[in-house]
C-alpha cells in the first residue's frame, strides 16, 4: 500500500514539475525575444543588448520610479512641520 501511494505522489509531483519547467522555459524565451538582442551558438544564448522595446521599457520604468520617489520625498518633507 505504501509503494502504491508513493508512486501516486511521484506521478502528481512529477507532472507539476514538468508543467512548471515548461512554463519557465516559455517565459524565458518570451522575455529573451521581446526585450533583448542575442546570438545563439550551439544552443547557448548570449545576450548582446536591449532591443528598442526593451530600452523603452527601461526608460519608462525609470521615469515612473523617479516620479514616485519624488512624490514620496515631497510628501515627507512637507509633513515635517505639520501638527497631527
Amino acid at each position: 500500500m505504501t509503494a502504491v501511494l508513493s508512486e501516486i505522489v511521484n506521478l502528481l509531483v512529477g507532472g507539476i514539475q514538468g508543467i512548471a519547467t515548461g512554463i519557465g522555459q516559455g517565459l524565458s524565451t518570451l522575455a529573451r525575444e521581446m526585450f533583448t538582442t542575442y546570438t545563439e551558438s550551439q544552443g547557448v544564448y548570449t545576450i548582446t543588448g536591449l532591443n528598442v522595446f526593451g530600452g523603452l521599457v527601461v526608460v519608462f520604468g525609470g521615469v515612473s520610479l523617479a516620479i514616485a520617489l519624488s512624490r514620496l520625498i515631497y510628501l515627507w518633507v512637507s509633513s515635517l512641520g505639520a501638527r497631527h
